[in-house]
């Protein structure tokens, strides 16, 4: 018994039905093979990095995967909108990949 209230939104799956997510009450996604629901519809960069645990979020270069295997770079102050079609995942690197 679903209701608007409860309903999660799969970001990937819209992304692959190529349709555009509703508003809704939760949204899904994943940061690297990690999944997370959050109750809003929209979050920056720095919110997605500490989110997954990225802490300090500067040390960090947030990638969001969109359909078609398109990868845009996400700035820490920039705001993702979970309404925008063909999000399908979020990727990150270590910005400093050397060991130390």
């Amino acid at each position: 018994m679903e209701n608007n209230e409860t309903m999660v939104i799969d970001l990937a799956e819209y992304a692959k039905e190529q349709k555009k997510p509703p508003k809704g009450a939760k949204y899904k996604f994943q940061v690297k093979n990690k999944v997370y629901e959050v109750n809003v519809e929209e979050m920056t960069g720095r919110e997605i990095c500490e989110l997954a645990g990225l802490i300090p979020p500067e040390n960090y270069k947030l990638d969001m995967k969109l359909h078609g295997g398109i990868y845009e770079e996400i700035k820490l102050d920039q705001i993702v909108s979970f309404l925008k079609p063909g999000i399908e995942k979020f990727t990150y690197i270590s910005r400093d990949q050397t060991e130390g």
